[in-house]
């Protein structure tokens, strides 16, 4: 298998399984908080991670302590776009709840070119107008707009910004450190909400939240290596699969399948991302 093949696959790997996670979520949500499965699910991580990140940088777990601002501001933002998500799936599908949180690349970038001094192209300005379109498409205003909808719809802004916040961190961090942080400080971040909406969890379902913590785990490392193996341009495309298994995940479990208008947003959105995509791999060519 050459190396390109292995970081496609690492890629796709991670966008069918990231959608099971959604999918415990969405099960842990029915009898519990939104805000306690958020915070249950940093916890489980931060819980499976810390062993590995001690062992491997023994004293330098963290980030430079120079370098903690854009850490937080990042750690902030996905925080606050994964409770959004997961509050926003209790109400609507799964399918439904991604095809909004997509918008979220769009977001990022165009919102590069005011934090990070990007320049406006043509291409981000046919990507920004189609994934204005398909989000409206996905929303539906009027009488059927659901709020459900537009908390997945803020978690996709939020997540953009989030994208943005990730480049000014990466300097001088390894993504293992970047990787602890947002998972310690997240859990310490959401620790208020998970004492005020606690419920005692059973047995079964402390399992199910560490379960959570090694699919996102599991993803991280899979889309990690992915890059290591395989361009940008070739694998972000590959981040549409999982709206195909996050459908999937919602009718196996839960006898859900999204409307008809969420999948002409969703090809919106796909189409706005795949424009930022091809423009900057012809741009690279050039």
């Amino acid at each position: 298998m050459s190396s390109q093949v292995r970081g496609i696959v690492f890629m796709a790997s991670a966008s069918a399984i990231i959608p099971v996670a959604d999918g415990i979520a969405k099960v842990l949500s029915e009898n519990h908080s939104a805000l306690l499965v958020s915070s249950g699910r940093y916890f489980a991580a931060s819980f499976l991670l810390l062993p590995v990140a001690f062992l491997k940088h023994r004293g330098n777990a963290l980030p430079p302590r120079h370098r903690l601002k854009p850490h937080i501001m990042r750690t902030l933002l996905m925080v606050v776009a994964m409770t959004l998500f997961y509050v926003s799936i209790v109400t609507i599908d799964l399918a439904t709840a991604v095809s909004a949180f997509f918008v979220g690349p769009v977001v990022g970038s165009v919102a590069a070119m005011f934090m990070l001094g990007e320049k406006m192209t043509r291409a981000k300005l046919v990507a920004l107008l189609l994934g204005f379109v398909g989000a409206i498409t996905i929303a539906r205003p009027g009488s059927a707009m659901s709020p459900g909808v537009l908390l997945a719809l803020a978690s996709g802004v939020c997540y953009g910004f989030y994208l943005v916040s990730t480049r000014l961190a990466s300097g001088e961090t390894t993504p293992l450190q970047a990787l602890v942080f947002q998972n310690v400080f997240g859990t310490l971040l959401l620790l208020p909400q998970a004492i005020l909406t606690w419920s005692t969890p059973s047995g079964f379902e402390i399992l199910l939240l560490l379960g959570m913590g090694v699919i996102s785990l599991v993803c991280h490392t899979l889309t990690i290596n992915a890059f290591r193996h395989a361009d940008a341009t070739t694998l972000a495309p590959l981040s549409y699969v999982e709206l195909i298994t996050s459908a999937t995940v919602g009718y196996l479990w839960f006898s859900q399948l999204p409307e008809s208008n969420v999948w002409i947003g969703a090809a919106f959105v796909a189409s706005a991302g795949l424009v930022l995509i091809f423009s900057r791999k012809s741009a690279a060519a050039a």
